[in-house]
């Protein structure tokens, strides 16, 4: 008959087994740790991007626009009516422009209030070793609301260059008709 299989003694105590499994969450939690301090970088340095682009979109189309209109209006080649048409276009791009600037300065700010909700916590010996204060909370609060100022200011300066190129594109409709059709309707 088959003699019964005798479990292993365990090679660590149970001592030894927790603070390697201690060690092994350590790990992983300096892991994530690692991680999320990457892709919160890699987030500020794209929103940092977008916001670029958007400054560069309006305030290159803001500045042709300008430069367009300047040309018509000097060689006196569209009628006064027109030239209101033409320069509803750069309303829109001027608007995405200060919507653009506005979403910058949200996100400065959302860092400068982040940081210090971080610098404003009260740091101690006993668990939990990092805990927040009234002025940290605040600061946080704060942080929060400059974060919600430039996404929306991003995502109007997105639809004032939007609604711009489309005025735009109406506008250069109306030019293809003849001055001296316009002065007579």
């Amino acid at each position: 008959m088959d003699a019964p299989q005798q479990t292993p003694a365990p090679i660590l105590g149970s001592k030894e087994a927790l603070e390697m499994r201690v060690r092994a969450a350590e790990r992983a939690h300096d892991q994530e740790t690692v991680f999320g301090k990457s892709a919160n970088d890699a987030a500020v340095k794209s929103g940092e991007e977008a916001l670029r682009a958007m400054i560069l979109i309006n305030g290159g189309s803001s500045v042709a626009m300008l430069a367009f209109i300047g040309t018509m209006a000097s060689k006196d080649l569209v009628a006064p009516t027109q030239l209101d048409i033409i320069s509803a276009p750069l309303i829109c791009f001027a608007g995405g422009l200060v919507a653009a600037m506005i979403a910058t300065a949200g996100a400065y700010f959302t860092n400068l209030m982040i940081a210090g909700s971080s610098n404003r916590k009260q740091r101690e010996y006993e668990q939990p070793f990092v805990r927040p204060t009234r002025s940290s909370r605040i600061h946080n609060w704060f942080g929060e609301v400059f974060r919600y100022v430039a996404i929306l200011a991003a995502a109007g300066s997105i639809v004032c260059f939007a609604w711009g190129v489309i005025k735009a594109n109406s506008a250069f409709g109306m030019l293809s008709k003849p001055k001296s059709a316009q002065v007579r309707s």
